[in-house]
């Protein structure tokens, strides 16, 4: 059955600014970088819907000089155009979201009288509700690769960092060659939301994985990325998060699963199946899943550390069939 969750959108916390040009200073907020990029690009959006232009700061004005049930009226109609257009609830969200955040700026600012503060966000279907794919359908996917050549064991390592510590393809894609510490069994990554790395547990097979794709990487040096396309227009450059995707989908289909099968659908499945094997160990799943609202000060904590190096241990344990139980 599945459940439906309420979020309550909160606009961002909006510093006093002093500038008249109000769009530009909107895209200068103090937040994460993907927040702020997500944002602008859905101010750009609700201007393409409400005006059929770009977003400037003469539509941006326009729209703030609206009274405020007319503005109402105009988010709503927004709101429902992108139910129609079947976009996810969370993409729907962060746009309605963007739209507060401007508004609350501006009225900060004495520059409206608009308080979209009735408008609520959309049902969304709760985190358990994407359990992703059992661990024989990642073997199958594990077994479509081809380990004999170099896109094979790319792939391998690729598919191991979504397994086996819950990666999101953007922490996978960003990171470096000198984030990768094998003495150490650690990688530095960039999570969602950091402005600085941190360091994660990897289990042996991971780090042997990685260790393998160095063999065949185009460039195996400092600053060059961890991880790079192998295709003959770009290669040597860092692989793109749409290019991670289409990887996935591609083992998933040549292991003959149905469903479509994403990066963040396999991260979703990795944690599923830690929590079904640890009998719903959540610290530890916080440990593996570094969640957002974690206390960022525990990233440092070392039990926490240890606790998502278990988590890891575990998975791989799964893979190798031992039913998810480590031996003393």
């Amino acid at each position: 059955m599945v459940e439906i969750v309420i979020q309550k959108i909160v606009p961002v916390s909006v510093p006093v600014v002093t500038t008249d040009n109000l769009w530009a200073e909107f895209g200068q907020l103090k937040i994460a970088d993907s927040t702020r990029k997500q944002y602008v690009k859905a101010i750009e959006n609700f201007c393409q819907f409400a005006y059929s232009g770009s977003a400037t700061s003469e539509t941006i004005s326009e729209f703030l000089d609206l009274d405020r049930y007319a503005a109402i009226e105009m988010v709503l109609r927004y709101r429902r155009h992108s139910i129609d257009k079947k976009l996810a609830p969370s993409t729907i969200n962060v746009r309605l979201a963007a739209i507060k955040s401007l508004v609350d700026m501006a009225r900060k600012l004495g520059k409206t009288t608009i308080d979209l503060g009735d408008i609520e966000s959309i049902p969304s279907e709760s985190y358990r509700d994407t359990r992703g794919i059992s661990v024989e359908q990642f073997k199958s996917m594990l077994e479509a690769i081809d380990p004999s050549t170099p896109i094979g064991v790319r792939d391998y390592a690729i598919m191991l960092l979504f397994w086996g510590n819950a990666l999101r393809r953007g922490e996978i894609a960003s990171a470096n060659i000198e984030d990768f510490l094998p003495q150490q069994q650690k990688l530095m990554i960039l999570g969602k939301g950091k402005r600085a790395k941190v360091g994660i547990d990897l289990t042996d097979s991971v780090s042997y994985a990685l260790e393998e794709w160095l063999n065949f990487h185009p460039c195996n040096a400092p600053g060059q990325p961890l991880i790079t396309s192998l295709s003959h227009n770009c290669y040597g450059a860092r692989i793109a998060g749409d290019s991670i995707y289409r990887i996935v989908q591609g083992y998933a289909e040549a292991a003959g699963i149905e469903q479509r099968v994403s990066p963040h659908r396999l991260r979703h499945s990795s944690i599923t199946a830690f929590l079904d094997a640890s009998g719903g160990n959540l610290r530890a799943a916080q440990a593996l899943s570094r969640h957002r609202n974690q206390n960022t000060l525990n990233l440092y904590d070392d039990n926490r550390r240890q606790e998502q190096k278990g988590a890891s241990g575990m998975l791989e344990d799964l893979l190798a069939g031992n039913g998810g139980k480590t031996s003393d």
